[in-house]
């Protein structure tokens, strides 16, 4: 799962143009090929036409931009969240990009991935502990049953309760990360959008 956003007035730089769209039931696998090229390469001239993260590097993104800038209402904070089309106006969008440049020139986007860094660190560690539990009770559950390759879902009911309660100690920021690069590559695309909306 990912989130794309998709710039509602994009800037345009002069001379370039969004690649005609094809014929998907026509075409050449070559003519795909060729048409993938020029439009990744009309996005990456033109920089608030797209942006896209997967779950992983999204959510982390969204969070700091709530809490940090404040630009996003608290009643509009869940449709960040979700892929239904979710419209950030031209506004917004360009305070959130001017509150990002300051976090970063005041030295706050590198003390937060100094910070995150220790938590997923953190979370790695716990959630390897958590691991060897999972082990030992997989091998209750084989000698139990005597189903080698026997899934959690499976498990007999109390060895499934107790699969259920070591899951739900899991950290999961351990697979949620956070870069400097990736702020300023979504600064770049939001000043330049005109507004996004989130899909």
């Amino acid at each position: 799962m990912g989130f794309d956003l998709y710039g509602v007035n994009p800037k345009i730089k002069k001379g370039t143009a969004k690649p005609k769209a094809i014929d998907w039931r026509t075409t050449t696998d070559e003519e795909k090929q060729e048409y993938f090229e020029a439009v990744e390469k009309f996005e990456e001239t033109n920089k608030g036409v797209y942006f896209r993260n997967n779950v992983w590097w999204w959510r982390p993104l969204a969070n700091f931009i709530f809490e940090e800038t404040k630009c996003v209402e608290e009643n509009e904070k869940d449709n960040w969240h979700f892929n239904d089309g979710h419209l950030v106006n031209e506004e917004t969008a360009n305070m959130i990009a001017q509150q990002l440049k300051y976090l970063i020139k005041s030295g706050r986007v590198d003390e937060y991935c100094v910070y995150h860094s220790k938590k997923v660190k953190e979370a790695k560690k716990h959630n390897k502990k958590l691991e060897v539990l999972f082990n030992d009770l997989k091998k209750i559950v084989i000698k139990k049953t005597g189903i080698k390759d026997i899934a959690p879902r499976d498990y007999p009911k109390e060895e499934k309760e107790m699969w259920d309660n070591i899951y739900s100690q899991r950290q999961p920021v351990e697979n949620y990360p956070f870069s400097k690069k990736n702020v300023e590559e979504f600064i770049e695309f939001a000043e330049n959008s005109g507004g996004f909306r989130i899909s």
